[in-house]
C-alpha cells in the first residue's frame, strides 16, 4: 500500500504554489525550493534514523574544546582511541567539520557546497545525503557524556537552581571516572598521571561567572572612580584657593599708603 500524502501536506502546498507561479510567470528562490522539496523524498531511500542527538553531541564537543583540551595541549599528551572523548568517536564530527558559514544566515556543506539559511536544514541535508560519512558503530556518540560534561549547565542556566538527583550525581561520576580512567591511563607515563588525578579535568564543572559578581564589581569601580574624581576636584580646588589668596596678598602689599 503506498504511503499518503496528508503525511506531507506542507510539501504538496509548496508544489502547487511552485507549479503555480511558473504558469503566473514568478518563480521562488532556488535554495527555499531545494531545502523543502526533499521531504519529498522517500525517508527509507536516503534517510536513516540515528538514536544519538547531534545537538547535544555539538555541545558535548564544545564543553571538550573549551574546558579539557587545553589541558591536554599543555601536557602534550595524545588521547588514545579508546579514549570517548577522542574525535574519532565522534559519529557526527566529520560532517560537523565540514559546515561553512560565510553569512550569518548562509550555511554551506562543504561536500556538494549546497546553500541553506540555517544550520538546522544543514543538519537534515546531513542526515538524509551523506549518511554514508557517520561512523555509527556502538560508542561513538558524544551525547551519551553529557551527564559528566554537564551539557545541560551550558545549555540551559536555569537547570543551576534545580535540586541534585543523588542517583544520577553517582551515575554522572562513575561515567566520569571511567572516562579518566580510559582516556588518561595512569600508567601510560607523568603527563597522563597527572592529567587523571592531578587537575582533574573531565571532573570540573564549567566555571560561570555570577552576575552578582559582576555588578558587584562594577559598582566597586564606579565608586572607586567617583571617589578619586572628588579627591582630585578637591585638591585641585584648594590649591586654586591658595594660589588666589597669595594674590590678594600680594597686591595689598604693595598699595602705598596715603
Amino acid at each position: 500500500m503506498g504511503r499518503s500524502n496528508s503525511q506531507c501536506p506542507s510539501h504538496w502546498i509548496l508544489l502547487c504554489f511552485f507549479i503555480s507561479s511558473q504558469f503566473w510567470g514568478f518563480s521562488l528562490p532556488s535554495s527555499i525550493i531545494q531545502q523543502n522539496l526533499e521531504g519529498f523524498k522517500d525517508p527509507e531511500d536516503g534517510f536513516h534514523e540515528i538514536h544519538c542527538s547531534r545537538e547535544r553531541s555539538r555541545v558535548a564537543w564544545k564543553i571538550i574544546q573549551e574546558y579539557l583540551m587545553p589541558y591536554v595541549e599543555k601536557e602534550r599528551y595524545q588521547l588514545p582511541s579508546t579514549c570517548r572523548v577522542h574525535r574519532d568517536n565522534d559519529i557526527y564530527r566529520e560532517q560537523e567539520e565540514h559546515k561553512l558559514r560565510s553569512d550569518i544566515n548562509e550555511w554551506r556543506c562543504g561536500f556538494c557546497k549546497k546553500a541553506f539559511y540555517e544550520e538546522k536544514y544543514l543538519d537534515k541535508h546531513f542526515d538524509s545525503r551523506h549518511y554514508n560519512l557517520l561512523n555509527a558503530s556502538h560508542g561513538k556518540c558524544l551525547a551519551d557524556l553529557c551527564g559528566a560534561l554537564h551539557c545541560d549547565l551550558v545549555v540551559d542556566t536555569a537547570r543551576l537552581k534545580s535540586k541534585c538527583n543523588p542517583a544520577a550525581a553517582a551515575k554522572n561520576r562513575h561515567l566520569c571516572e571511567s572516562l579518566a580512567n580510559s582516556c588518561f591511563p595512569v600508567n601510560k607515563g607523568p603527563s597522563a598521571n597527572r592529567l587523571h588525578g592531578g587537575s582533574k579535568p573531565l571532573s570540573q564543572k564549567p566555571k560561570k561567572r555570577s552576575i552578582v559578581y559582576i555588578i558587584f564589581s562594577i559598582t566597586v569601580l564606579v565608586v572607586l572612580l567617583l571617589y578619586y574624581s572628588f579627591v582630585y576636584l578637591f585638591r585641585r580646588g584648594l590649591k586654586r584657593r591658595s594660589q588666589d589668596l597669595k594674590r590678594i596678598r600680594h597686591n595689598g602689599l604693595k598699595k602705598k599708603p596715603f
